[in-house]
């Protein structure tokens, strides 16, 4: 999911080392998922009846990118559109894969191909009124995950569709325009819907549980994507009231959803909000949750003022420089010399302490708490001198010119000048554009747009091939993907589709850690930190806990007077 989730996503059979792992956390106030406890229910940690009321007040400075689950795909939208979508299977309050909008776990065929899924008989759309469409049908399933394979959505296709979905018996013909529906999406009966796979894939029922396979309306949700954003209808407990574009959004709890009713009457997310405005109204309690990371200049501050409401939570997440390997215009960043020469110029150990120690420094892509990290991934180290020599050999001993794109959050306007200060050591010049998070999202996702970009990934799931197949793939490096660095090679995908299959465990993650050094030999990141998050909440929220996949989860936190 970009932090660009960009996630971004855990488990079936992928996560069987994950558990104990990604529900590590660190700092000083550091949370770890509870128990079980029914979908659709709020925590019981929540402290507040279900129903109790009120409004959640949340508070970002960028605006969502979509509420189409076909389109967002990052750390603003996803929380936003799973108040009001939901997908055949969740996730427990740690990382074991439940059923939500399925009866029960999928019947698995023997040859691992084909998963059968029962449907609650409870559940229905909701209107934008909060009055009831119709009741789901396995055909709105069908259909829901059929659109994110059509090629004609506008106006991008689904950034995930050759990514995730294509391991559907058929969904590459769909995804190529040759067919309008996969062959392996079969409609058993209302309540009853099978998908068969071209292959076994261990993670396929994390990818059901993404976001993306929410289920839409088949009535409602054509192509045009922007159109659904603007009235999306869906199964979850809250509706859309309003979306004022750069200022408000605004949630309602309504009283005919299939589970248990969320805590809040409203939730209501606040844009164009700067982190020290954002602390400052969190401080006075006038803002109850920050969305965006608190600003390293006054995070230590509020550590000690208020040490119950700083969470801080380690992220399976990495934050990166990606870089443009195949520009149109051959440029020096499509040398590999020259990519190789930036990852040994930036110094990550000064980044890091502008984060005020915040994480780990990142040498590799794989996260501390991801299935996969390798301690031993440190192909480039701090090396201006080698930076250099790499120039010359390249041909770019006089530098070159070059622009990095980033967001406009304080933390990102600082770690991109320590990047600028870097590279200007070694010659070359970096011109640095801010821009709001949701415009960024579609200016890096536009081939060839930004050379430079300075982003972050966090887990869709926890699986390394989450880290590699939505971000580093071919299927990735297309416009509206998450491959921002517009790497492609065929080789290393198909390695990487190997180990995907892999069916030992302890011989897949051996693989992806290969995987991991062919990719950083051809060094279209420089990875920086694995960082972690600090979030700042008011006094209002009760029992505010942080998800390992999900990290914020808005539909299970009650607000107190």
């Amino acid at each position: 999911m970009s932090m660009e989730k960009l996630r971004s996503a855990a488990t079936s059979s992928a996560v069987l080392l994950a558990v104990a792992i990604v529900t590590a956390a660190c700092g000083s106030n550091a949370v770890s998922p509870g128990d079980s406890e029914e979908p659709g229910a709020p925590s019981e940690s929540s402290g507040g009846e279900p129903g109790s009321g009120g409004t959640l007040s949340v508070g970002t400075e960028s605006d969502i990118f979509s509420l189409d689950p076909s389109q967002g795909y990052d750390v603003i939208s996803w929380p936003a559109e799973r108040l009001m979508f939901e997908t055949l299977l969740g996730y427990d309050e740690g990382t074991e894969l439940v059923p939500q909008l399925a009866e029960e776990m999928p019947e698995v065929s023997d040859d691992g191909l084909t998963y059968t899924f029962t449907l609650r008989d409870d559940v229905s759309f909701i209107n934008g009124d909060g009055s009831v469409h119709r009741e789901m049908t396995a055909e709105d399933v069908a259909y829901s995950i059929n659109r994110i394979l059509n090629p004609n959505l506008t106006p991008t296709p689904s950034p995930v569709a050759g990514a995730f979905f294509w391991i559907i018996e058929g969904g590459q013909e769909v995804i190529d325009g040759e067919a309008d529906e996969a062959t392996g999406i079969e409609v058993v009966d209302e309540r009853t819907i099978s998908f068969t796979l071209v292959q076994p894939d261990p993670t396929f029922l994390n990818v059901l549980a993404m976001p993306f396979g929410s289920v839409v309306p088949a009535d409602l949700a054509d192509d045009d994507t922007a159109a659904f954003s603007e009235a999306p209808v869906g199964t979850g407990p809250y509706y859309l009231e309003s979306w004022t574009v750069g200022e408000q959004a605004v949630f309602v709890r309504h009283e005919s959803y299939w589970g248990t009713p969320a805590p809040t009457d409203r939730v209501e997310f606040r844009f164009g909000i700067d982190g020290n405005t954002a602390a400052q109204q969190v401080e006075a309690n006038q803002l109850d949750i920050m969305a965006d990371p608190v600003p390293s200049g006054v995070v230590n501050s509020l550590r000690e003022s208020y040490p119950d409401r700083i969470i801080t939570v380690g992220q399976v997440a990495v934050s990166y420089l990606a870089m443009d390997t195949s520009p149109p215009d051959g440029g020096p960043l499509g040398v590999l010399e020259v990519r190789q020469a930036m990852n040994h110029a930036i110094d990550k150990e000064n980044i890091l302490q502008l984060l005020r120690g915040r994480g780990e420094v990142a040498h590799c892509i794989y996260p501390t708490l991801l299935p996969g990290h390798d301690p031993d991934c440190m192909p480039y180290d701090h090396d201006p001198e080698r930076a250099r020599e790499l120039l010359e050999e390249a041909g770019f001993g006089d530098g070159f010119s070059t622009t990095l794109y980033t967001d406009t959050a304080e933390d990102s306007t600082a770690i991109a000048q320590a990047i600028q200060q870097d590279l200007a050591e070694i010659g070359i010049e970096v011109e640095i554009i801010t821009q709001d998070f949701d415009t960024l999202l579609g200016t890096i996702s536009t081939p060839h747009e930004a050379p430079l970009v300075y982003i972050g990934w966090f887990q869709d799931f926890p699986d390394p091939s989450d880290f590699y197949d939505p971000i580093l793939s071919c299927a990735a490096a297309v416009e509206g993907g998450a491959n921002s660095s517009w790497w492609c090679d065929e080789e290393v995908d198909a390695f990487a589709a190997e180990a995907k299959v892999e069916a030992d465990p302890e011989r897949r993650l051996e693989m992806y850690q290969d995987l991991q050094e062919r990719v950083m030999g051809q060094a279209p990141w420089v990875p920086l930190v694995y960082p972690a998050q600090d979030t700042f909440i008011s006094e209002r929220v009760v029992g505010f806990k942080a998800h390992p996949v999900w990290f914020i989860d808005l539909a299970k936190y009650a607000v107190s007077d």
